[in-house]
């Protein structure tokens, strides 16, 4: 099926620009053409002597804004499912310290309504990821937010290996009067299983290895440079640590909530720091978010760090993705950057810049069509397409 969009405003390189057409087939972007400008094509793209007429769908977009499908790169969507909460809650594996073993992707519940609500908000791509009770809790997966099940809707099933640092570890297991029961705990047992593991694949090269473990062979890809860590860290002397471990054992790492990451910026831009944002719309009920501020993304973001954005569903509804970054504009964040935070940046820090967050040639269809700016609250998608498939 070839769907042509005409006219409107696109934000393409980072910019919004006028289109004279946006030509998707097979699921992905083949054409895109701006106003007084040369098209850019595939290179395996269908002879250009067709007329958009001959397209199965044409859709005029005079007067709309046309962008990527949002991404929310840090979520618990399903994990929790919506309206029925902690009673069945898949979000903490609290029955052990560290469990790398457990995957988000094998509890995601595809049928949560919160799936539903966040393609009508034009978001397109989640990742889902296991709480923070745990110093080592568990494999991120990465979705596209339409199908029945997660198996079709999977991008990554294992994207980055989550870790906690800070007042949630200390908190589960020191009220339990188990260790870890302070930061230093946490810290600790962190390093333990990381050697543990850079043990493990010492062993496993050679010829007397015999038994696979599965903690240790969750561990390893992190070991091996192969996926990130996703460091739960509000705190700046929390994310300090997070950052000193993954230069001991020369981890890739990805700094989540990241909340005082403005009180320490400068050396977060030095580390060319990656950073998953928020969630900033919420009272500072403990605390370890006193220091929550609008101006984070802007600080960090000025300081050359990757930055996202992030509702941490459910903390903040999904929904409201692009009134987070609304929020960051109406506090000094220019619109063109909040929106890439939200888009290429997010896509970036998943390793899927090649395939999402922009609208460029080769690219996902993951297109949403807005009746007006995007980052105006009242603003709603007009339709969603992912791959290429009108969803809304």
């Amino acid at each position: 099926m070839k769907t042509v969009l005409e006219k409107g405003q696109i934000f393409y390189q980072g910019k919004f620009q006028n289109l004279e057409k946006l030509v998707i087939e097979k699921g992905k972007i083949t054409e895109i053409n701006l106003v007084s400008a040369k098209p850019k094509k595939a290179k395996a793209a269908p002879t250009t002597k067709k007329k958009s007429a001959e397209a199965d769908n044409i859709v005029n977009c005079e007067g709309k804004f046309i962008l990527p499908g949002f991404i929310d790169a840090h979520t618990h969507i399903s994990l929790e499912q919506d309206g029925i909460g902690h009673s069945d809650s898949d979000t903490n594996e609290v029955f052990g310290l560290i469990t790398p073993q457990v995957r988000a992707y094998d509890a995601v519940k595809m049928r949560d309504n919160c799936f539903r609500e966040a393609v009508e908000a034009g978001i397109t791509t989640v990742m889902i990821a296991p709480g923070s009770a745990n110093p080592i809790g568990g494999q991120c997966c990465i979705v596209k937010t339409v199908g029945k099940i997660v198996d079709d809707a999977c991008i990554k099933e294992s994207a980055g290996l989550k870790m906690a640092f800070g007042e949630n570890p200390k908190r589960v297991y020191g009220e339990q009067k188990k260790f870890p029961s302070t930061r230093m705990g946490t810290a600790a047992v962190i390093r333990e299983w990381l050697m543990k593991a850079q043990d493990y694949l010492k062993r496993k090269k050679t010829k007397e290895f015999k038994d696979r473990e599965i903690k240790l062979e969750a561990l390893l890809p992190v070991i091996e440079g192969k996926t990130s860590v996703r460091a739960h860290a509000h705190q700046a002397d929390d994310i300090i640590t997070a950052y000193r471990i993954a230069q001991e054992f020369n981890l890739d790492l990805v700094f989540d909530h990241c909340t005082e990451g403005h009180l320490i910026a400068a050396e977060l831009g030095k580390w060319k720091a990656k950073a998953v944002v928020g969630p900033t719309m919420v009272t500072r009920k403990k605390v370890e978010l006193r220091n929550r501020s609008y101006k984070t993304v802007e600080a960090l973001m000025d300081e050359g760090c990757l930055v996202a954005i992030t509702t941490d569903h459910p903390v903040m509804p999904i929904d409201s993705l692009n009134v987070a970054a609304a929020i960051c504009v109406k506090h000094g964040l220019d619109e063109e950057r909040a929106i890439k935070a939200i888009t290429e940046n997010p896509a970036a820090i998943l390793g899927l810049e090649k395939r999402l967050g922009k609208l460029e040639v080769g690219f996902d269809a993951d297109v949403v069509i807005w009746k007006s700016h995007p980052l105006d609250a009242r603003s709603l998608p007009e339709q969603v397409y992912v791959d290429g498939n009108r969803v809304v």
